[in-house]
């Protein structure tokens, strides 16, 4: 059996060291490394070439560079041929799209399976449609957003702060992450962002992150 050489990036160590043990479990894998941060992984791939590589998309540690879409488009810029996987907790239309527009191989939830990780490499080892997807987001394909109807028809009405909380949070951090950064309180950060809902005459989550996409608060 011809083994393949992976690498995982996670910055939670018992998230990563269970699925390394699933892997090797397979006889199918070998650890390339093992990393935290988005900048420990551009440069392990530098140094240690790999086939596959299964990587968190929200790495809150070592940013700038930690984690999002640009993080993954630059691995894959850099990086080709490898066969990147995304195993995440986030799952909304709009992220699965712009993942599957960057090129991924595969989109795996966390709220899956663990064995779907290896149900994804596998299936692209066969040459499956791309982008696999774990059973918790197939059908969740981001298409562009036609039914919301903003109340105004640019952003003038969001203040800058209001902006921020609505950027990061379609970039995919919770509302503890995004207080974290913006050094507010979680409250805070929770009335800016309903404020910018009620602005912009959105009603629900899902919604407000395709919006941000649409108007480009998010490339």
């Amino acid at each position: 059996m011809i083994m393949r050489r992976i690498g995982l990036a996670d910055d939670h160590p018992i998230i990563m060291d269970a699925l390394e043990a699933a892997l090797l479990e397979t006889g199918e894998f070998e650890i390339a490394f093992k990393v935290r941060t988005g900048e420990q992984l551009l440069d392990a791939l530098r140094t240690c070439p790999c086939e596959y590589v299964v990587t968190d998309y929200s790495m809150t540690q070592g940013a700038p560079g930690g984690d999002g879409l640009a993080l993954i488009e630059r691995v894959l810029r850099q990086f080709a041929p490898l066969r990147l996987v995304v195993f995440t907790m986030l799952s909304n239309p709009a992220l699965c799209g712009q993942l599957a527009q960057l090129g991924v191989h595969g989109i795996v939830s966390k709220n899956d399976e663990r064995h779907e990780v290896l149900r994804a490499l596998r299936a692209i080892e066969a040459g499956a449609k791309l982008p696999w997807r774990s059973p918790s987001l197939r059908g969740w394909l981001y298409e562009p957003l036609k039914s919301v109807k903003p109340a105004c028809n640019d952003l003038a009405a969001l203040s800058q702060r209001e902006l921020d909380v609505v950027r990061l949070f379609a970039q995919g951090q919770t509302l503890d992450e995004i207080a974290a950064n913006l050094q507010r309180a979680k409250s805070t950060v929770a009335t800016h962002k309903q404020n910018a809902m009620h602005k912009l005459g959105i009603a629900n989550n899902a919604d407000l992150i395709c919006y941000a996409y649409d108007v480009g608060i998010v490339r």
